[in-house]
């Protein structure tokens, strides 16, 4: 939406105020419609490179409110910049937030430095080696960031070649991202971001013909954004643009990286490759790889013009894949969803029935299908993304769970179903043992439980302080996701807060209240 347009749909006058404030004069004594009016007659200065990029250093560097500066960046440019038209629905972007700082978290406690360097032996090793000590001086004395050491590690990164994503993984790892303990941020934290990015004059609140609101950078201000962040073209596209064919092979994406110095493994997968592409090589540069005639071909295949310099031909690829969106479409065939349905019978190991609704082919199957429901369950229904664990001594099941893990292991049996935790407790303690985090929650998911073992359970807390064994029988789990999941559950969409779960021994769904 352009400008003027966007003007025309600011809703409600209070917001209309707030954005006005950023250039109008004694806004505050106007009317609507005056305001409208003084914000047409200043566009200008809501476009001048110089104000927006005064106003963006104020919301991203300066500003003494740590929370701001964390959240403003991900709101401008991981979100808006990132969407066709620059909007998106007001509540949703509160929800994309909160998600996306979720993924960092889960993504810090499944990469070590050496994932992010690419090599042990790489100069970039050593860069981020070097970075996350001086980090964690910056972070040493309190829970917080002052503007000058946010300004330090800014040029320090810029002078190390170290990406915004890495930064975040490795603060994340501290334990401080996106807040002191993992923490995430609360909607009126973001809602706060929100508002002071409208006083700055950097986003709009509009409200389309059928009531529902908006948040929106009008376009003319995004590409300023877009030339401020050196943002060549959204991630979307990138990624769909390095789907053509030119990048198949590992030796091309492998090259690419080369030319700018970026590392990687031999082992790499052509998708971990393009990944690292598109976080390490700008468009652009990646574009430029590629001849003179083999940009010529690759027009002609999409239907551009060929004609032109090399240069010519690059900015028509990149407008051309700029303008494309992945679409995520639900997988209503992912075959988990069928185990989940029967997620009882996989706990009670009961294969006449599995075989009747051809679940198993094979008795090994139902572990592994039990464990995969299980994940499903956490995935699509508590809204928590299991992580990936590497190695073979694990838990079957990993939570980031703010600046700790909650642990999980299946334990299907015959009827009548009974586990005794006595004789896994070592595993699990073990599991706790070799953990890099704090682990407060261990939840056992099987069909039904000794008697003993809820005095088992109790008793490890009693000398374990702050480790809590959950045992939870599978039908109490599907069925305490499944309430959260109902449409009579307003919270659904957020994630099922996990430290309810927090008590040893038997869970009682009573003790939890109303969700």
């Amino acid at each position: 939406m352009r400008f003027d347009e966007a003007v025309q749909n600011i809703y409600p006058a209070n917001v209309l105020k707030r954005i006005a404030s950023a250039h109008v004069i004694d806004c505050r004594n106007l009317k609507e419609d005056e305001l409208r009016d003084a914000l047409l007659a200043v566009k200008p200065q809501y476009l001048h490179e110089d104000t927006v990029a005064n106003s963006i250093e104020k919301a991203f560097f300066t500003s003494d409110n740590l929370c701001t500066r964390v959240l403003s960046k991900l709101i401008l440019i991981d979100i808006l910049t990132e969407q066709l038209g620059f909007g998106i629905p007001s509540d949703e972007l509160e929800e994309k937030v909160v998600s996306m700082e979720q993924n960092i978290v889960d993504r810090s406690n499944e990469l070590d430095i050496t994932d992010l360097a690419g090599s042990k032996n790489s100069e970039m090793f050593k860069n981020l080696g070097l970075y996350n000590f001086v980090l964690g001086v910056a972070w040493e004395h309190r829970n917080t960031k002052s503007p000058d050491e946010a300004n330090l590690l800014r040029r320090l990164r810029t002078r190390l070649g170290i990406t915004t994503g890495q930064h975040r993984i490795l603060e994340a790892k501290l334990g401080k991202y996106p807040k002191a303990n993992n923490e995430l941020h609360s909607r009126s934290e973001v809602r706060d971001s929100r508002n002071l990015l409208q006083r700055l004059g950097l986003l709009f609140q509009i409200r389309d013909d059928r009531g529902c609101y908006f948040d929106l950078i009008p376009e003319e201000l995004a590409e300023v954004m877009k030339k401020l962040f050196k943002k060549e073209m959204r991630r979307d596209g990138y990624t769909i643009m390095i789907s053509y064919k030119s990048f198949r092979t590992k030796a091309v994406l492998q090259n690419i990286l080369k030319s700018v110095n970026a590392d990687f493994r031999p082992s790499d997968s052509v998708p971990l490759l393009k990944d690292k592409i598109i976080e390490r090589v700008a468009p652009y540069k990646t574009l430029q790889f590629f001849s003179t005639d083999e940009l010529h071909d690759w027009c002609a295949e999409i239907g551009l013009a060929v004609s032109g310099t090399k240069e010519q031909r690059i900015s028509r690829i990149i407008e051309y894949y700029d303008s494309m969106q992945i679409r995520n479409v639900e997988d209503i065939e992912d075959e988990r969803k069928i185990w989940f349905d029967v997620y009882t019978a996989l706990a009670y190991r009961d294969r006449q029935h599995l075989r009747a609704e051809s679940i198993i082919d094979k008795d090994i199957e139902i572990e592994s299908k039990f464990e995969k429901a299980t994940d499903y369950l956490f995935e699509k229904y508590l809204n928590h993304s299991p992580l990936n664990q590497p190695g073979t001594n694990k838990p079957d099941g990993l939570l980031s769970f703010k600046d700790m893990y909650i642990m999980w292991d299946n334990k299907s049996k015959e009827t009548p179903g009974e586990v005794d935790l006595n004789s896994h407790l070592k595993q699990f303690h073990s599991y706790m043992e070799n953990a890099n985090k704090h682990v407060p929650i261990f939840l056992v998911i099987a069909p039904a439980f000794t008697e003993t073992s809820e005095a088992v359970a109790v008793r490890y807390a009693s000398r374990n302080i702050g480790r809590n064994i959950v045992l939870i029988a599978a039908q109490e789990l599907k069925e305490l996701a499944e309430e959260w999941a109902s449409d009579n559950n307003k919270n659904r969409e957020d994630p099922f807060p996990l430290g309810l779960l927090a008590r040893p021994g038997r869970f009682k769904r009573s003790a939890l209240g109303k969700l």
